[in-house]
């Protein structure tokens, strides 16, 4: 869930609250909610999913680990506060957000396998649960090797590419949108601010049941500042596939350089450097870092100003991605890869010393050695033979002169 702070549809009242005042009401607030979302630790919910801890709380709900009673299975598990059904748009984003998780099956992608309503009026969604860590948190650790980001890029531009064939604009891409688990694989998560085209979808529902298609008014905007694409001043409706390529041309920025390309904390100066400012070169925003030049070319095509300039579509990010030639190895694979022989001793004489492993010899090359071997004892024998004859005539020689 999306905290308040990094969205643009914030509503600001005319009341004159000091700032100390305002402090004091969200604390109370959230310690009110974070209680009432611990008090439902413990319980089974809808008859079948265990809530077992607490992982997040926020404005809307909040998110828990939990399992499956009956087939002992470890879910993620978001409730919406009771209240929040008294605004429709929310609950539509969250609905949106299982309908998404339901239809899109993607490796790269969080499923969704139950949405439901509680007894106390609250709505639930059942996510598969990734045990990792989210990208935000692992880019404060600071730039990231070149070849792990291109492996999750290549990997969320896929992701990408699967929901937008089912006509979903995913419109809230960002680093705490993406879960990465124990093998770096990166999992994209929360399509509750998504755009979805009810034509594509197979849905069986009629279109009076379907998920709104609008979420807010004409030329509103909405989604993460930081992260929106220059196109999205014209309203959400100018948005659509190319402004999630933009989102991942700044999260691959911010991987490689361990911060935002921009530095701007005011949402309006910040939206102001997406639609006019250059990202600076890395050499510049990361002294230290070096970005592969046909790297840094992508990640220039996908953060250009007019949509129609950038990739049209995540497949031919994919294809760029891939003709790199770095990026292409799994991480886990090479973590798990076995050490190198080390070299065998090799004994000469009485002494012994170390040769370095030889390649495998070839068929011809073992079939000379047999040889060879077998030739040796015959080559001794042989030896043996001349020596006794040579003997034999030399003392047969003797004696003949003897007499």
């Amino acid at each position: 869930m999306s905290s308040s702070n990094e969205s643009t549809n914030i509503t600001v009242g005319t009341a004159s609250v000091s700032n100390m005042d305002v402090d004091k009401a969200n604390e109370k607030v959230v310690d009110k909610a974070e209680d009432r979302a611990r008090a439902i630790i413990g319980t089974v919910i809808s008859g079948r999913y265990r809530i077992v801890d607490l992982i997040a709380t926020g404005g809307m709900g909040a998110v828990y680990l939990g399992e499956h009673v009956h087939m002992h299975k470890r879910i993620a598990v978001k409730i919406l506060h009771p209240e929040v059904d008294e605004q429709p748009e929310i609950v539509a984003r969250f609905e949106r957000e299982a309908v998404v998780g339901a239809h899109v099956r993607h490796p790269n992608i969080a499923n969704a396998t139950d949405f439901g309503k509680l007894d106390d009026g609250a709505y639930f969604l059942v996510l598969d649960y990734i045990e990792g860590r989210n990208l935000g948190d692992l880019i404060c650790d600071g730039p990231m090797p070149v070849d792990r980001v291109v492996r999750i890029a290549k990997q969320l531009a896929g992701a990408l590419a699967a929901a937008h064939a089912l006509g979903i604009v995913h419109r809230d891409m960002k680093p705490r949108n993406i879960m990465l688990d124990k093998n770096m694989v990166p999992h994209l998560i929360d399509f509750g601010f998504a755009k979805m085209s009810a034509d594509k979808l197979p849905l069986t529902a009629t279109r009076e049941t379907r998920p709104a298609s609008r979420l807010t008014g004409v030329g509103v905007i909405f989604g993460t500042i930081r992260y929106l694409a220059p196109e999205s001043a014209h309203g959400m409706d100018a948005v659509d596939e190319r402004a999630d390529l933009y989102a991942l041309g700044v999260i691959m920025y911010e991987m490689l350089a361990g911060k935002h390309p921009f530095d701007s904390t005011d949402p309006v100066e910040m939206f102001n450097h997406h639609r006019v400012t250059l990202p600076p070169p890395f050499s510049e925003r990361a002294p230290g870092v070096n970005v592969p030049s046909e790297l840094d070319g992508i990640i220039r095509k996908l953060l250009e100003k007019d949509p129609y300039e950038r990739y049209q579509t995540a497949k031919e990010l994919v294809d760029a991605l891939e003709v790199l030639p770095f990026g292409h190895e799994p991480e886990e694979k090479r973590k798990s890869a076995p050490p190198p022989t080390p070299p065998a001793p090799a004994v000469e004489g009485d002494s012994e010393k170390l040769v370095a492993p030889s390649k495998p010899a070839s068929t011809t090359t073992k079939k000379k050695k047999k040889k060879s071997a077998k030739a040796k004892p015959a080559a001794n024998g042989l030896t043996y033979a001349l020596a006794v004859i040579a003997v034999l005539a030399v003392a047969a020689a003797v004696f003949f002169a003897m007499r």
